[in-house]
């Protein structure tokens, strides 16, 4: 989250006048956010810290395990949206768990699930989701992990991993834990590259104007979270 706080007042002007359409609560919380040092635009409101582990069987990835790290803020709104930890011991209960696993699997439509794997050119083919765990770590951060198959054709190349929403509302960092993982036990190198988000903001600036301002984009935000997206490079033996 902090690596986009140098960059949200660039776009104050332009999209505050979204926050309404996101409930009073979100906008307050987004705006107290963006008070280290300033106040927050529309988008992004939620910041997602994103790790990976690549389950392989015969060369090819069979399955994908997805962990997410909330930042703090909407931490707090999800943890008294569903009325979890009110002893505040940062430590989630088996009921908790139980009956709150898997709340962040509902996918909007137009939004499934922010992962794209690649490799060289062809897209695989990634499953339906299934919760495996969720958990408070840190000051009070939720953290969810859940499980999904991949059709992988095989071949060579390097596997490319990018998370995003394509509206922009969760701002995805791929900063957590990668690994890959299967029987044959494979050497594989990690590559982060980060977005470039200079230049991901006067993509944004622009589709902006091109559509009308930020009034226009209340209805019609710009496809534009592609270009603040992070990849990750694995290289594997064998």
């Amino acid at each position: 989250m902090r690596r986009y706080l140098p960059h949200l007042p660039r776009l104050a002007p332009r999209l505050a006048r979204l926050a309404p359409r996101f409930g009073s609560r979100l906008g307050a919380l987004a705006c107290a956010a963006a008070l280290w040092p300033a106040c927050a635009p529309a988008h992004p409101h939620i910041f997602i810290d994103a790790g990976l582990r690549l389950i392989m069987e015969d060369g090819r990835v069979a399955a994908v395990e997805v962990t997410w790290l909330y930042d703090g803020l909407y931490s707090l709104i999800l943890l008294e949206d569903y009325g979890l930890d009110p002893d505040f011991d940062l430590t989630l209960t088996e009921a908790e768990v139980a009956e709150t696993l898997g709340f962040d699997l509902n996918w909007n439509s137009g939004f499934e699930g922010g992962l794209e794997l690649r490799r060289g050119a062809q897209v695989l083919e990634i499953g339906a989701p299934e919760p495996v765990s969720m958990e408070l770590v840190g000051e009070g951060q939720i953290r969810t992990t859940h499980r999904r198959p991949v059709v992988d054709p095989g071949g060579a190349g390097a596997l490319i991993a990018q998370a995003y929403d394509p509206e922009f509302y969760i701002a995805f960092e791929m900063i957590g834990e990668m690994v890959v993982e299967g029987p044959d036990g494979p050497d594989c190198d990690t590559d982060l590259v980060r977005a470039d988000l200079d230049a991901a903001y006067a993509v944004l600036e622009a589709a902006l104007e091109e559509i009308g301002g930020a009034v226009a984009a209340e209805d019609n935000f710009p496809p534009v979270g592609a270009h603040f997206a992070d990849q990750v490079v694995f290289t594997c033996d064998g």
